[in-house]
Order: structure tokens, then C-alpha cells, then sequence
């Protein structure tokens, strides 16, 4: 296996932590260990007594329940706990792809999105957004694009770099969509809970 090399990384590595200011990060405000324990009553008690040994391979089981509870289909026996999203990534494409899959990506997305299948011996099509269109994605253009061996379709939302976030009912026709052609649905939710009007929120896949 080969993959590209991960230029986005690359550029961090030699500039964010080397330059006074950086206006082309996609991440959220940092915040100290204090002010985020201080957003729930006990939480610096609590961790001072949290035990550091090995956990359960799939992940602690108090942080699986939290997580469980963001969805509505399924109870922390279904959750596996990743150290970031890279991991998640990469475990799922090698678990659920094979060579000769056609996947259809989302972009512009997440470089590992595209290669990690691609070194995997996929056949990529990219679900272009485009700025013309308010970065917004075209089912007509998904409908098009589905091959007899599409495996996987990946989306990203709220989007990675544009802040699109698609409508609920656009969200419901491309599941639809999906299910009706036999395709696995990845959705990259890592910016959810950040919407201006939490009404806009869209399911957790």
C-alpha cells in the first residue's frame, strides 16, 4: 500500500507552529483543560481520579454510552472509539473496501478521504461542490455518477473547508438514494454542533 503524500499535513507541520498568524486553519478555538472541565459541575474531581491503565479495546465504556447517545438506531456496543479521525478513516475504507470499488467522494474533502480508498485500489469519483452553487451538492450529479459497483459514497457536513451545511431534506433524498442502489453512506460529522442555529442540525448518521 502507497499513499499520496498528505499535502495539507505537510504544510502544517512546516508553518502552524512557526508563524505569528495562521488564517487558513479549519479547526475550532483551543481551549485549556481547565475551561473545559469547568463546563460541568465535578468534572476536575473526576478526572483527578481517572484511571490511565488500558481500557476495553473498543474504548471506554462510559465514553461509548455518551457517544451511543447522539444517535437514535444503536446502544455503545456499537461504538468503537478512534484516536482521531485519520484512524476512524482508515480502519473503516480497509474493513469495508476492496479493489475494483468505485467510491464517490465528497470534495473538497479531507485528503484522506480520496486516498486512503484510493491505495486501497478504488476506482474515485469526486461529488464535486462548486462556489457558483453556494459549495451546495447536486443529487442529480450523485444519481449520475452511481456506478453498478459503488460501494461507498462519502460526505462531509458541514463541510470541511466551505462551512456548507446541507438542507435536511437534500440529507433524506441522497439517504434514499443510497439505500435504494445498495451503497454504504460515510458521513464525516466531525464540525456537527457547530451550526449557527442548532435547528439546522442535521440527524447523527
Amino acid at each position: 500500500m502507497e499513499l499520496s503524500p498528505f499535502k495539507l499535513e505537510r504544510y502544517f507541520a512546516k508553518y502552524e507552529f512557526n508563524t505569528e498568524y495562521l488564517l487558513c486553519s479549519s479547526d475550532c478555538e483551543s481551549w485549556s483543560l481547565e475551561e473545559l472541565l469547568s463546563l460541568e459541575e465535578g468534572a476536575g474531581e473526576a478526572f483527578k481520579r481517572l484511571w490511565l491503565g488500558y481500557t476495553e479495546s473498543n474504548g471506554n465504556r462510559s465514553l461509548r454510552s455518551e457517544i451511543s447517545r447522539l444517535y437514535s438506531t444503536i446502544d455503545p456496543g456499537d461504538v468503537l472509539v478512534h484516536s482521531g479521525a485519520e484512524e476512524a478513516i482508515f480502519l473503516f475504507m480497509h474493513a469495508m473496501l476492496q479493489a475494483g470499488d468505485h467510491v464517490i467522494v465528497h470534495s473538497p474533502c479531507y485528503q484522506s478521504l480520496v486516498e486512503v480508498a484510493r491505495s486501497i485500489g478504488c476506482r474515485i469519483t469526486l461529488w464535486q461542490a462548486r462556489p457558483e452553487a453556494g459549495w451546495a451538492l447536486d443529487l442529480d450529479e450523485l444519481r449520475k455518477a452511481l456506478k453498478r459497483k459503488t460501494r461507498l459514497v462519502v460526505v462531509n457536513t458541514p463541510h470541511n473547508p466551505t462551512g456548507y451545511l446541507m438542507p435536511s431534506h437534500d440529507q433524506q433524498a441522497m439517504v434514499r438514494i443510497l439505500q435504494d442502489h445498495g451503497a454504504i453512506l460515510f458521513s464525516d460529522e466531525v464540525y456537527r454542533g457547530l451550526e449557527y442555529d442548532p435547528a439546522d442540525r442535521l440527524p447523527a448518521g
